[in-house]
């Protein structure tokens, strides 16, 4: 079976051929996202300047970097009074899903591999399961199996891991995407985006679970469901500009300009 950028024949693994569609994934996703960047820059709304001038009050770096941390955490002390349950919930998801991105070790060499300044990160992993935490923790410095964990993050690894974390995303996921069914079961309208993103988003979790924890335990397996869960993930990077999952990059341009207009231009004289 011919496929581009490469040749598999029928039964091959579904792992190679997610490396090789990376590239042109992440190609499409900045083609997206440029697009949709330049869309929000055009359309934005600016705040009401009350005393416009030219010449700038003089603002102390100090007050900057305040305001700068003020206008990010504003969202986010709203939400915690009007619903401090689904928003407590849904920081610590954010939070967990970015641990398990950027820092879980089998993801980090992945990063490296296409990103290689990445690998001096390698020392901030997070192990695979809440067990090579403790092995981390019990094992003698000496030894060579602490070459394959790292026990810089302490006790705390045995929550600080990917199995953990992995649970904790299934959990709250999968009760976020309860809550979106009861409301489309009532009748309100949800927008495509939010079901492909969140669904795949769930997918791709489960799928990344089977294959680190080797279920069902071979090898043929294990490279089907790798493979599985990296073109998952580049499906979702591919279509992020036009999802639900691309707010994280409107939410901090618009919180970057909010904080500019609000600082500097409502700081006029």
């Amino acid at each position: 079976m011919q496929i581009p950028y490469a040749t598999y024949p029928v039964g091959n693994s579904l792992y190679p051929l997610a490396l090789d569609l990376f590239v042109p994934t992440v190609f499409f996703f900045f083609l997206g996202a440029s697009y949709r960047i330049f869309r929000y820059l055009v359309t934005y709304q600016k705040p009401f300047i009350p005393y416009p001038s030219s010449e700038l009050r003089q603002v102390s770096s100090g007050h900057k970097i305040v305001a700068l941390v003020n206008t990010f955490a504003n969202s986010s002390r709203v939400g915690i009074k009007r619903k401090p349950i689904t928003t407590g919930a849904g920081l610590l998801f954010h939070v967990a899903l970015v641990l398990i991105i950027f820092l879980l070790a089998q993801h980090m060499i992945f990063w490296a591999y296409y990103i290689p300044p990445y690998s001096a990160l390698f020392p901030l992993a997070i192990p695979e399961s809440s067990e090579d935490g403790l092995l981390a923790l019990t094992t003698p410095n000496h030894a060579s199996t602490t070459l394959f964990v790292n026990d810089i993050w302490g006790p705390l690894t045995v929550i600080l891991n990917g199995q953990f974390l992995t649970f904790f995303l299934i959990i709250f996921l999968g009760v976020y995407l309860g809550h979106k069914l009861l409301l489309a079961i009532e009748g309100l309208s949800l927008r495509a985006g939010d079901w492909w993103f969140f669904v795949l988003l769930y997918i791709d979790i489960l799928l990344g679970f089977f294959a680190t924890a080797h279920i069902p335990d071979n090898v043929y397996w294990y490279d089907n469901l790798l493979g599985a869960h990296i073109l998952v993930a580049e499906i979702i990077i591919a279509t992020l500009p036009f999802t639900r999952g691309f707010h994280m990059f409107e939410f901090y341009l618009g919180k970057v300009r909010e904080w500019y207009f609000m600082v500097y231009r409502r700081g006029e004289k």
